[in-house]
């Protein structure tokens, strides 16, 4: 006989909430918060599809990305920083591409254009060169 065991899935395992404790997220950062991870958790395949690791991931760089934006903010209200600030601004900055990379939403590489993605025979066939663009006046 199979036995049939229900167990109960928590409310952030189950995607319901962001966190354990009911915490509004119903300021201007709340809704920033929510809206990353959202966003992130469709670029990594959607957030049924997601392991619990990647989710975890997300959730980190969210953060990271609010607490950046909060300091460019501070930055563009001020115009100045100090080199302790900057430091840390780097520091978050780095880690979070580092998070955006072990998960597969950082992209190394700019996007290209249509005539920059030749194959090696065309781009030999040219000499080496680049087609000519036009000029926008």
């Amino acid at each position: 006989m199979k036995q049939r065991s229900k167990r109960n899935r928590s409310a952030v395992t189950s995607g319901r909430r962001l966190f354990a404790e009911r915490i509004s997220a119903d300021s201007p950062r709340g809704r920033r918060f929510v809206d990353l991870v959202n966003r992130y958790a469709e670029d990594c395949g959607g957030a049924d599809s997601i392991s619990e690791t990647t989710r975890n991931h997300i959730r980190r760089i969210a953060f990271l990305q609010c607490v950046l934006e909060d300091a460019e903010a501070e930055y563009v209200k001020t115009g100045s920083t100090t080199l302790d600030e900057r430091l840390h601004y780097q520091r978050l900055s780095n880690t979070q591409s580092r998070l955006m990379k072990k998960i597969g939403l950082f992209n190394a590489s700019p996007d290209l254009d249509a005539d920059e993605h030749d194959d090696p025979l065309a781009y030999a066939e040219r000499g080496g060169s680049r087609p000519h663009r036009e000029r926008l006046e």
